[in-house]
């Protein structure tokens, strides 16, 4: 089966025995419980059709009373491999099989912490870049050495298969597929619901919104300030004015926030902030790169079409809702 012969609006999430519940109630979250604030937003409705298949009979105490059978992967657009409290026990047989042909079906594979094990057994990560929880990645890069395993990420694509790290930044994960498949605005409306910074910045690339640990005061207030800057033209220099640091200062208490460097992460703010004026203004793209920062269009374009692998005139012709 091709993948444009499924319906995209159909998620199968993989409950395996031994499950662990949150990495089954964050795509039920983010794909289908749409409370009313966020179903309000949404014309037409939660886009969504969640199934729950496990190779345990529903009958099991093991897994939930209403998981379905792994034939409902047969239609599946997205199949989400949930993780397990203990990955040091094999994938059931009939599910390792049943994966590797949701895969050559086209399927859209996606795991969450250490839902990753279950792919590497199907041989769907095999020669990928992927990541699962810091605490397996040493077993999975043991059981599976053909797997380039990313222990630093918050979550990896490569090539239409996606891991996530631990169970949160199966949230980060989730929101980023509904980013590509319904736009910033949708994954920015749900983040906000969740109490979440939406992660705007995915894909192999790996530009990851990073926000500060608790408690860092300093680089807080540094972030707020930046974000409410971003159309002026911002250097090392003036960030290190405006908070009373030296530039070597900054650069190193900022690395060690975000992870990355100081104007990097204010190049992903911008072409965030971008994105969202593409899908909901009017704007010409000249506007909207003074209004992000970036002095003139064609610099808008050379960082936006780095950072998500298209231009601003055809990511705003996708996600713009139409007239």
């Amino acid at each position: 089966m091709d993948r444009n012969t499924k319906d995209p609006a159909k998620i199968a999430i993989v409950v395996q025995q031994g499950y662990a519940p949150l990495d089954i109630a964050v795509p039920q979250q983010v794909f289908g419980h749409w409370p009313h604030y966020v179903t309000a937003s949404w014309p037409g409705g939660v886009p969504y059709e969640l199934s729950l298949v496990s190779p345990v009979p529903a009958q099991n105490a093991l897994v939930p009373r209403d998981v379905e059978p792994l034939d409902r992967l047969d239609s599946a657009h997205t199949v989400i491999v949930a993780g397990v409290e203990d990955p040091t026990e094999p994938p059931h047989p009939e599910l390792v099989e049943r994966l590797a042909d949701a895969y050559r079906r086209g399927s859209r594979m996606v795991s969450i912490c250490n839902g990753a094990f279950a792919l590497a057994a199907a041989g769907i990560l095999d020669g990928r870049n992927a990541t699962t929880h810091w605490h397996w990645a040493g077993l999975l890069r043991e059981r599976h050495p053909s797997v380039k395993v990313r222990e630093a990420e918050l979550y990896v694509e490569d090539t239409g298969v996606f891991t996530s790290a631990g169970i949160l930044a199966g949230t980060d994960l989730c929101l980023h597929l509904l980013r590509l498949d319904h736009g910033q605005a949708a994954a920015n409306t749900m983040a906000r619901f969740l109490v979440s910074p939406p992660h705007r910045e995915g894909g192999q690339a790996q530009f990851i919104e990073h926000l500060p640990p608790a408690g860092d005061s300093e680089i807080t207030n540094v972030i707020t300030w930046i974000l409410g800057h971003l159309d002026e033209p911002l250097t090392l220099e003036s960030i290190s004015r405006h908070s009373h640091m030296s530039t070597r200062t900054l650069r190193r208490k900022f690395r060690t926030a975000t992870g990355t460097s100081v104007m990097n992460w204010i190049a992903v703010q911008r072409v965030a902030r971008a994105r969202e004026l593409l899908e909901t203004t009017p704007l010409g793209i000249d506007d909207i790169a003074h209004r992000c920062g970036f002095g003139s269009a064609e610099s808008l374009r050379v960082h936006f079409t780095a950072m998500t692998r298209t231009s601003p005139s055809r990511y705003r012709r996708t996600f713009a809702p139409s007239p």
